[in-house]
């Protein structure tokens, strides 16, 4: 009995990322007809989830504010992404992912770290104390390759669209 062709699988055998077959399905399970995968590996922790403290209804009621400064806490470290021709999806112990549909501009920063290691940046979410927390593709091996690939994705979502004519 023929195998079905998996187009996750034969990509990522191609080029070794270091996937492990759990992380290939649920990418798999992502991919929408029509869509292509381009590129797919690890990436280091996401942007770490803010986490306030709980004050108590007593303390609300009688308006004590002064609570225990807000924590981060990072997120797990089996975070993988995937770059399709129409989305880059990140996922990072949730159970949807957090996707990026290919448009210009869509880069908001491009950082290449002195030990390989490189962030793409796509947004920024804000703190109760007003940091700016970078959210994209951060922890990345490989980030000038992936970031020529993402610009070229991104040219040729752009050239595909009705408007672009």
């Amino acid at each position: 009995m023929p195998v079905p062709h998996n187009p996750v699988r034969a990509f990522l055998q191609m080029h070794d990322t270091a996937m492990n077959p759990a992380q290939q399905q649920i990418i798999a399970n992502h991919l929408r007809e029509g869509e292509t995968l381009l590129h797919a590996a690890t990436c280091g922790a996401a942007a770490p989830e803010v986490v306030q403290p709980k004050s108590s209804f007593w303390a609300r009621l009688l308006g004590k504010k002064s609570a225990a400064p807000a924590t981060s806490v990072a997120v797990g470290g089996a975070d993988f992404y995937a770059i399709t021709s129409k989305r880059v999806l990140l996922f990072c112990g949730s159970a949807e992912p957090k996707e990026w549909f290919l448009m210009l501009g869509m880069i908001q920063q491009f950082v290449e770290h002195d030990n390989g290691l490189g962030d793409i940046v796509f947004e920024y979410r804000l703190t109760p104390n007003g940091e700016r927390l970078p959210v994209g593709l951060l922890n990345i091996a490989t980030p000038q390759q992936v970031h020529t690939l993402l610009g070229s994705a991104i040219d040729a979502a752009y050239n595909a669209s009705p408007w672009s004519v």
